[in-house]
């Protein structure tokens, strides 16, 4: 399975959940010649585009506002790269709760594990 039916559908779960999940689209796909793409790279990047950012941010709404970070893989293969395995080691040092998920139910058992849902 590739990474946007597995992000999809654990969007999908979550939400019956409860947990609002916005998707950070920080791997996008360029248009153009190698120079527009490192135009709009550079652009982007101003933005506030930051390689290896989490593929989402979960929030539960059902208690005190919580904010953990998911990161989506592909079923098979697709490791985290060294911007994704800083970022992770920043959100975790800053107390935040992070995971990776492979498939999309294994988006409720996260939560499941950080107590946001029985």
């Amino acid at each position: 399975m590739h990474e946007r039916p597995v992000q999809r559908g654990a969007i999908r779960l979550l939400a019956m959940r409860g947990i609002e999940a916005v998707h950070v689209p920080n791997g996008s796909h360029l248009a153009g010649d190698k120079l527009a793409r490192a135009k709009q790279m550079a652009a982007l990047r101003k933005d506030g585009l930051r390689p290896g950012f989490p593929d989402l941010i979960l929030f539960n709404r059902k208690m005190v506002l919580q904010v953990g970070f998911v990161e989506v893989k592909r079923e098979i293969g697709n490791d985290l790269g060294d911007d994704q395995e800083k970022w992770r080691d920043d959100l975790q040092a800053w107390g935040f709760p992070w995971a990776m998920i492979r498939t999309p139910e294994q988006a409720l058992d996260v939560v499941r594990e950080w107590g946001w849902i029985a």
